[in-house]
């Protein structure tokens, strides 16, 4: 190659885009504690290294030859190799970091090259990933470094005159035999001096990583164990009714593990019972967060939208959550009739200040759907006089103005029921004497 030509070639040190970006880059990394992306820095780095020794009166031809094999074509084979040596020795040596170290690292490789080339990012990632898969082949193989370099060898054939991605040597066998001498010798210079600096780079990275995860580790665990300490000091003093230092005790345990679910449970049932009706809206819907396969969370809060915030949407929303995630807990049906029995109360007390007595007497959707989820709790809870109770206020009300004998029958049983499981009911004895009353008036007007 002559001067003129050479100095126009972009297959030069001086003209390697790739080695002014590392030159600029290199000046960053933390040579002591290098981070992945200083990891990465490094390993480009040490693939510009390629080619570069110095042989006692080498002749002009061999000079000229190598200077076909410094540019970023040339460099993109080498750090293919370089990086398939590291990924062998993560899964080899450290395979906990592999996702951490590998797939940033080859990543950046693409995109750096992509960027080089001028070529889009998947064309870039598909000749590498082919790349890497002739060398695994090569390894998986049981073959050594001698193999690995024939493969490298040519690749790096391929790449005189900064020919990226060619698919045949040049036809000149002498200068092939020539440049071949050239790259046998760059590898073996390679091999041994910048390979084991890459190596030894990922395993200190990895050996004071692994020492750093050990201590955070060891740190956590002395955090959740303290944590469980001032846990079950809230709930002791939660035992005692001491609301507000159990609240302290339980955000404590919240500041150090702010995911740690049961004590935000716990907080916002402190919170409604202090009436902090906002704070405990948002412990239990960051605890929903947390699990949200978990009931409890799901109940409490509808009961806050429910009775605080007159929310009923969002409360129905999060009853049926809580049965659904629930089906055999009474709780959530019990709540959720109560908020459809207030929902067709409010409808009848509107249509009776419109004097609309036919609206007031209907019985409507959402009045059918509490009297479904007071049964359903009676059927899982034969023995739960609040429903009963409930069901019978319900029958008795619509009864008085429908005179539906049916309602009237099932009201006068359901107060039966509710005042024989708690003799706190009693009072319900006059309302089950009115109902008995109007069946026996309803049964003369049908004679």
């Amino acid at each position: 190659m002559g001067i003129f030509s050479w100095m126009f070639s972009k297959n030069t040190e001086t003209n390697s885009q790739v080695r002014k970006w590392v030159a600029q880059e290199i000046e960053k990394v933390d040579t002591a504690n290098p981070d992945v992306y200083g990891i990465f820095i490094k390993l480009i780095h040490t693939a510009t290294q390629y080619g570069k020794y110095s042989i006692e009166e080498q002749n002009d031809k061999f000079s000229q030859a190598s200077r076909q094999y410094l540019g970023d074509a040339t460099i993109f084979e080498i750090a293919c190799y370089t990086y398939h040596r590291l990924e062998n020795w993560l899964v080899r040596n450290q395979p906990e970091h592999k996702a951490e170290l590998a797939l940033p690292i080859s990543k950046w490789i693409v995109e750096k090259f992509s960027l080089t080339f001028y070529l889009d990012e998947q064309l870039v990632s598909r000749l590498f990933k082919e790349q890497l898969d002739r060398y695994q082949t090569i390894t998986g193989a049981g073959k050594g470094l001698e193999e690995l370099h024939l493969e490298l060898e040519e690749r790096i054939l391929l790449t005189k005159g900064d020919k990226f991605n060619q698919k045949q040597l040049p036809k000149d066998p002498s200068n092939i035999a020539f440049d071949s001498q050239y790259i046998k010798f760059s590898l073996s210079n390679y091999e041994k001096n910048y390979i084991p600096s890459i190596i030894t780079d990922i395993q200190d990275y990895c050996s004071k990583n692994t020492k750093k995860q050990s201590i955070q580790k060891q740190n956590q665990n002395q955090q959740q164990v303290q944590g469980e300490r001032d846990y079950l000091y809230g709930m002791a003093l939660v035992a005692q009714e001491d609301w507000v230092r159990a609240c302290t005790a339980f955000t404590k345990v919240i500041s150090a593990n702010p995911k740690h679910y049961d004590a935000l449970v716990q907080r916002g049932l402190l919170y409604v019972t202090l009436h902090q009706s906002v704070e405990a809206v948002q412990d239990f819907t960051i605890a929903i967060e947390v699990n949200p396969n978990e009931p409890t969370p799901y109940l409490h809060r509808a009961k806050c939208y429910h009775r605080n915030f007159r929310q009923k949407d969002k409360s129905l929303a999060d009853y049926s959550a809580a049965i659904r995630l629930a089906p055999r807990d009474v709780a959530g049906y019990f709540g959720r009739g109560e908020l459809y029995d207030e929902i067709a109360l409010h409808d009848e007390k509107q249509a009776l200040e419109k004097n609309d007595h036919v609206k007031y007497a209907e019985v409507s959707e959402e009045l059918l759907a509490a009297i479904n989820d007071y049964s359903q709790v009676i059927a899982l809870e034969p023995e739960h006089d609040g429903a009963y109770t409930n069901r019978g206020l319900i029958y008795a009300r619509k009864a008085r103005v429908n005179k539906n004998a049916d309602f009237i029958v099932k009201a006068i049983a359901d107060f039966e029921q509710a005042m024989n499981l708690n003799w706190e009911n009693g009072y319900l004895y006059k309302q089950q004497n009115e109902m008995k009353e109007l069946l026996e008036n309803v049964s003369q007007s049908e004679e």
